[in-house]
């Protein structure tokens, strides 16, 4: 039989949980001065007074700070099913589900995952935000016995019957939340949910391993009325009652980030059923559940700033015993009574090759620009893996006739490689003699050079390939291909193995793309900002902030410590963060001591220097990327040569007479800052020496994150050298 869930229990849980954290704060509050929240004025710490009733020098209870969080959230759950249906699925025999001998309630993995936003309202209340995606299936079993013949033989039959239930939905929560303690918080509200999936399996078979059924096609089994269907008059929309507890733990210094184990209850309500048929006694069914998991939460805001009390003087009726405690607090406070100092003594500009320019003037110009953007013939698959993974964009075949490659012009380079198919695809169609070679490979270790592996992934490019696009299966040849891996512990290279290369007789079916766009380009591209902060009574904040037109640019924030070099990299910022107009950009330091006193520094002042393109001379740069010349021993198609002997022909072609070329090379995250610098100056100047120019900036960019380090096609997106053709029409 079923114990059903007694509630009192779950509200005596949840009143315990209250109490521990209660006291658990009050414990960690002994061990720390009185604090206030963050919002809290330095003047109002000085004004207030001690209640008759309070003793001085007692640990205070820090008040909630009501800044917002958001963040994401996983949990497990336990589902408590309260079944009342005779079946899922009618069927001609009547499976009898009435009662309900069994639940198994852990039916693949039950979890729930989403995105949370906490918003404060007035003083410790708020209300929370969730959604996110739950499953929580099960299946139900129930026996009877049942009068049969076998030979002419009455018996009674044992007869088992078996529902397997996939449910999940898409839960949105409204909570109003109470936060009685800095970091603890409870929760009351309502969940909704949609239902996404609500499949059944449905069966009953024999329990006699004598007795077998005759189904109507004439063959036999020990199941009969099977149905694998959706669960009729399943509730679309679900609703529960919840309600819960977090405990927030913070993770840096500032309190911007932290961990909150947390646990919820979901309650239906007795006149609320799974089932939306109200009024039919022999179909409800009602699940509650219990939910532990953790969340990662955010705010803008730090919140676990303490501002130091300042303790009020004794009074003539105050005892010997207060005063001697009050004493003993300030032993544990900042002896130094001097405020901080904060000098910001160096602003310059970084060049591409590491020069630095002082009292940099910031230019900021608007270009035409055409950039390439080569085409990595590699499709990668995960761990013995054989489907094209997800991240790779793919279609259905109705939609290939609107796919046009000029609607990728506003992608990244990244973005672009996952329209791979979709680009190889196309450009078949427009070659009809144009062949293919897809050459499948596993990796050497985990894999072992597993041909059925690499000949399974080719087979699913092939696939897609001749069912989405139409292409004719006798164009593309399939072939598996044995890799070799120099370090057995690389896993980097393990993944780089795990692909598909896909070659052409054709070289326009994987040639690189060409678009013509607007785009700014920063002088200098870094600003370093060199600063130094002297707190004598401990450092309990700072600030470095470029604003323009007091509009914020560019913020960072620190704690106890802080960096004595800033640098802002210009040239990969957001557009928006850029300056917009004319007006200097002012830098200044921030900083605030463990007295709660603050200082800022002079402003510093960089102009600004804005370059349309109808007054920068209509400017043109072009901007090619060679990746092959980064691959190295590990190159990733034969054809890498001739690509690159090409690509630098066509470059020398868009060269004219007072053009400036510079050449950068980079590398992805798998070799150090040190090597990384050597290696990508080595691989620009191999590329400058087949321009053959006599001027050219030629520097390393070392190590790139322009992309997805862990992933092996941004690694290889990495691996690049940067041609830059800047040409000023007369």
């Amino acid at each position: 039989m079923i114990t059903r869930f007694r509630h009192w229990r779950t509200i005596a849980l949840i009143l315990c949980a209250y109490v521990f954290g209660a006291r658990f704060h009050e414990v960690l509050a002994q061990d720390r001065p009185n604090s206030l929240p963050a919002t809290t004025t330095r003047d109002s710490v000085r004004n207030a007074q001690p209640s008759p009733s309070t003793t001085v020098g007692q640990p205070q209870q820090s008040v909630p700070t009501p800044y917002i969080r958001f963040g994401i959230y996983g949990q497990g759950s336990y589902n408590q099913h309260q079944p009342g249906f005779k079946d899922l699925v009618p069927t001609p025999f009547g499976v009898n589900f009435a009662p309900v001998t069994s639940i198994t309630g852990v039916n693949g993995l039950l979890f729930s995952a989403g995105a949370l936003v906490e918003l404060p309202i007035a003083g410790p209340f708020g209300i929370a935000l969730r959604a996110g995606y739950s499953s929580f299936g099960a299946t139900f079993r129930s026996q009877e016995t049942v009068p049969a013949s076998l030979d002419n033989q009455p018996f009674d039959l044992p007869i088992g019957y078996s529902a397997n239930t996939q449910l999940g939905t898409i839960d949105g929560q409204l909570l109003l939340w109470l936060r009685p303690l800095r970091y603890l918080s409870l929760y009351v509200g309502g969940t909704a949910g949609y239902a996404l999936q609500r499949r059944v399996r449905q069966y009953e078979e024999s329990l006699d391993d004598t007795f077998v059924f005759t189904l109507p096609d004439g063959t036999e089994s020990k199941i009969r009325a099977e149905f694998n269907q959706d669960i009729p008059n399943f509730r679309t929309v679900p609703l529960w009652l919840t309600g819960g507890l977090s405990y927030e733990i913070p993770l840096n210094p500032q309190g911007t980030v932290m961990l909150a184990p947390e646990v919820f209850y979901q309650f239906q309500l007795p006149t609320v059923s799974l089932f939306s048929l109200l009024n039919d006694p022999n179909r409800t069914w009602r699940m509650n559940s219990i939910r532990a998991g953790i969340s990662l939460r955010f705010s803008p805001n730090p919140t676990n700033v303490e501002i130091p009390d300042t303790p009020p003087q004794p009074t003539e009726q105050q005892p010997q015993k207060q005063q001697e405690t009050v004493a003993q607090n300030n032993t544990s406070r900042p002896s130094s009574n001097q405020p901080p100092a904060v000098k910001l003594y160096s602003v310059v500009g970084v060049n591409g090759d590491g020069s630095e320019v002082p009292n940099p003037t910031i230019r900021i110009e608007e270009i035409i620009a055409t950039k390439s953007r080569p085409i990595l013939g590699s499709v990668f698959f995960d761990e013995n893996g054989t489907s094209i993974p997800t991240r790779y964009r793919m279609i259905a075949s109705p939609e290939r006739t609107r796919f046009k490659t000029e609607s990728l012009a506003l992608l990244s380079d990244i973005d672009t490689y996952y329209h791979l198919l979709n680009i190889v695809g196309q450009r078949m169609t427009t070659k009809p003699k144009a062949k293919l070679t897809l050459a499948g490979m596993s990796d050497a270790v985990v894999e072992k050079n597993n041909k059925t592996i690499a000949l399974a992934r080719a087979e699913a490019v092939k696939q897609y390939l001749v069912g989405v696009w139409g292409i004719t299966a006798s164009r593309i040849s399939v072939l598996s291909r044995t890799t070799f891996q120099t370090n057995r512990d690389d896993t980097h290279e393990m993944e780089e193995n795990r692909r598909v290369e896909i070659t052409s007789d054709t070289p326009e079916i994987l040639d690189e793309l060409r678009f013509d766009y607007r785009g700014k380009v920063v002088t200098p591209p870094v600003i370093k900002a060199r600063f130094d902060i002297d707190a004598p009574a401990g450092l309990q904040a700072w600030k470095l902030e470029a604003s323009q037109d007091e509009v914020p640019l560019k913020t960072i924030r620190g704690g106890d410590t802080y960096p004595k070099t800033f640098e802002w990299n210009l040239a990969s910022a957001p557009l928006d963060s850029l300056p917009q107009n004319a007006q200097e950009i002012a830098l200044r330091i921030e900083a605030t001591d463990r007295n709660s006193k603050s200082a800022r520094s002079p402003y510093t002042a960089l102009p600004v220097e804005i370059l349309s393109v109808a007054t920068s001379k209509n400017s043109r740069t072009d901007i090619y990327h060679i990746y092959s010349a980064m691959q190295g021993a590990s190159a990733y198609s034969s054809a890498d040569a001739s690509v690159q002997r090409q690509l630098v022909s066509i470059m020398r072609k868009g060269i004219k007479p007072g053009s400036k070329v510079a050449i950068t090379g980079y590398v992805d995250a798998r070799l150090s800052t040190d090597n990384a610098k050597s290696l990508t100056e080595q691989q620009a100047q191999n590329v400058a020496n087949q321009m053959n120019l006599s001027d050219m900036i030629v520097s390393g960019g070392g190590v790139a994150s322009f992309y997805n380090n862990t992933l092996p096609e941004g690694r290889l997106y990495n691996r690049f050298v940067q041609v830059e053709i800047k040409t000023i029409a007369k």
